[in-house]
C-alpha cells in the first residue's frame, strides 16, 4: 500500500481540505509539518517540491503536487470511492469544478487579505491596515451572496455532498475567525453547521489524519 506524504501547516484551511476529502474517502496521507515561523517553506529542499513556498503540497508516489484544488481531484479521480465527491458525468463534473474555480477566483483573494489583515499581523503585533480589510469586506459582500442563492432549498452546494462543499466550507468558515459577519447569509450559516457536524469536520486539531487504509 502507498501512503502519500502531505506537506501541510497546523493552521492551513487548505490543508484541511486535503485532510477532509482524505477522511470522506478512508484514504491514508502522512502529514508532514511546516514550520513556517522557523522558514521550513523557503528552504531550498521544501521550493524543489513547491516553488510556491506555500501548503499544501502533496507527494503520491513520486509524483508532486501543490494547489490544494488539484491535489482534491486528483485524490478522487485516483480513489475507488472518489465519484462520491467529484461525479465523473461531465456535466455535473462540470457543476462541481464551478465552484473550485468560483472559490479560487472570488473569495479566497479576499480571504486571504483579511487573513493577513487581522490574523497574521495580529500575531505579528503590527495594525490592520482597514483599508484593505474594507475593500476586501466589500468584494466579499458582491460575491458570497451568489452562494447564499445557490443554498437555497439545497442542503449542499450542488444539490449533493462533493468537493465544492470541502473547498469553499474551509475558506468561508474562516469568517468567525476573521471577525467577518455571516448573518446576512443565512443560508451559508445553516450550510456551514451541516458541514461542520460531519465527522471529517472535527478533530482536536485542523490535521487530525485519517489511518484507514483506502
Amino acid at each position: 500500500m502507498t501512503v502519500n506524504t502531505l506537506y501541510t501547516a497546523a493552521i492551513s484551511p487548505n490543508g484541511k481540505r486535503v485532510r477532509i476529502c482524505a477522511g470522506e474517502l478512508g484514504a491514508v496521507v502522512q502529514p508532514k509539518f511546516i514550520d513556517f515561523q522557523r522558514g521550513e517553506a523557503r528552504t531550498p529542499d521544501y521550493l524543489a517540491l513547491n516553488p510556491m513556498g506555500k501548503v499544501p503540497t502533496l507527494v503520491d508516489d513520486g509524483f508532486v503536487l501543490w494547489e490544494s484544488c488539484a491535489i482534491l481531484c486528483l485524490m478522487a479521480q485516483t480513489h475507488p470511492k472518489g465519484d462520491t465527491l467529484l461525479p465523473g458525468e461531465p456535466q455535473a463534473q462540470a457543476d462541481t469544478l464551478r465552484w473550485l474555480f468560483f472559490c479560487s477566483c472570488h473569495l479566497d483573494p479576499y480571504f486571504t487579505t483579511l487573513v493577513v489583515e487581522r490574523f497574521i499581523k495580529a500575531r505579528r503585533g503590527e495594525p490592520e491596515d482597514e483599508t484593505l480589510s474594507r475593500k476586501a469586506e466589500e468584494w466579499l459582500g458582491r460575491f458570497l451572496p451568489v452562494v447564499n442563492q445557490q443554498l437555497d432549498r439545497r442542503e449542499f452546494v450542488t444539490g449533493r455532498y462533493s468537493l465544492a462543499d470541502i473547498v469553499l466550507g474551509c475558506t468561508i468558515e474562516l469568517s468567525s475567525m476573521l471577525r467577518f459577519d455571516l448573518t446576512p447569509y443565512p443560508n451559508v450559516q445553516t450550510w456551514l453547521r451541516r458541514l461542520q457536524e460531519r465527522p471529517t469536520w472535527r478533530g482536536p486539531s485542523p490535521e487530525a489524519f485519517p489511518t484507514a487504509a483506502a
